[in-house]
């Protein structure tokens, strides 16, 4: 006799793709082969918005107590006010005293307190042991052995460049911001990080036309993608020396590149402030953005984003959302064209445990 667990997995899919996505996450865990066939295929899900995603914040991170089986991660969703405790396929227990670091395409990096770094997809049950990154020129330590900290990472950005392969992680780059300075980069797939500068302090990265870009207290490094090498590019000087005391962000949108500063902690006054970069200009290279249009901005951890709000509930255009670990915990909502703040009405962010979560592999 035939059961529940026998269904084909085309009517599965074909069900599933008439379900929002937490009816289907709830679909999934009915049984082990129902699982099996639609995790995998959470963050391509149809009813996620892939050309205008919206992030959710996923906080609770540190988990001290690794006898317990804990399976469930926390998400609020800003745009309808709602948290969500969603079973994963991956034990998180068994990553007690975890970092969350950075997310992007439904993929989560976090540390966990061996500061071994692990790329997971909380959605699908995917997992991914990250090799350890080495400090060049025959030190052979890890970087806590030479920086005597216990937090050397300080953010990981994913990103993905064109590349045509069948694996699923080809073309997905992990930008890594050493604390408390440095840059590396890492091939998913391959074995070791490739250090591109342990001078200077970032505070964002992004790849951009095929080029990296990091973001510094007063200049916007470049290194171009050579194959499996890089070739060090044109320095953007930053010669505002008002901005060199504030955060920032790097964010694509159509074509070019923004510039969001922030200061430490945003509390009164015009703490945020949105530039275009002319990466052609000479002289000075950055012009002030009055306004954002319909569109929002996403900074902090991970992958700074800008999102189109027309047609999307629950987002304001024109705004800021931010949720920052940045010496000290920050979130809220800024109000570009108002000046003017807001506080997620969410109260169990926890500090130094939450980041944005991009649930969907972005089109």
């Amino acid at each position: 006799m035939a059961t529940w667990n026998d269904l084909p997995s085309d009517l599965l899919i074909s069900i599933s793709n008439r379900l929002d996505i937490l009816s289907c996450i709830h679909f999934s865990a009915v049984c082990t082969a129902w699982s099996s066939t639609l995790r995998p295929r959470l963050p391509t899900f149809p009813r996620f918005r892939h050309d205008r995603p919206i992030p959710w914040i996923l906080y609770g991170g540190t988990q001290k107590y690794p006898f317990i089986d804990i399976t469930k991660f926390n998400f609020y969703d800003v745009s309808k006010d709602i948290s969500y405790r969603i079973t994963s396929p991956i034990l998180l227990s068994s990553f007690y005293n975890t970092h969350w670091l950075g997310s992007n395409f439904g993929w989560l990096v976090f540390m966990d307190r061996k500061l071994q770094l692990h790329l997971i997809s909380p959605l699908a049950g995917a997992q991914v042991l990250l090799p350890s990154i080495k400090l060049p020129h025959g030190y052979q330590g890890n970087l806590i052995d030479h920086w005597n900290t216990h937090r050397c990472y300080k953010k990981v950005i994913p990103c993905r460049v064109p590349y045509h392969g069948s694996d699923s992680n080809t073309g997905l780059f992990l930008l890594c911001l050493l604390w408390p300075q440095g840059l590396a980069v890492l091939k998913v797939g391959d074995q070791k990080w490739t250090c591109l500068d342990l001078k200077r302090m970032y505070t964002d990265a992004i790849i951009y036309q095929g080029k990296i870009y990091a973001m510094t207290t007063n200049s916007l490094q470049c290194w171009e993608l050579k194959g499996s090498s890089f070739k060090v590019g044109k320095v953007i000087k930053i010669k505002n020396i008002m901005l060199n005391h504030l955060i920032k962000y790097i964010v694509e949108t159509s074509g070019k590149l923004l510039m969001v500063c922030k200061k430490h902690l945003s509390n009164s006054g015009n703490a945020i402030s949105v530039y275009e970069v002319d990466l052609d200009r000479r002289g000075q290279p950055v012009s002030p953005v009055k306004s954002l249009g319909d569109n929002a901005v996403f900074i902090g951890l991970g992958y700074s984003r800008i999102v189109s709000t027309v047609g999307l509930n629950g987002v304001q255009g024109d705004c800021i959302y931010y949720v920052c670990n940045n010496y000290n915990f920050d979130s809220g909502v800024y109000n570009l064209k108002k000046g003017t703040y807001e506080q997620f009405s969410f109260s169990y962010i926890m500090m130094d445990s939450a980041v944005w979560f991009w649930p969907c592999d972005v089109k």
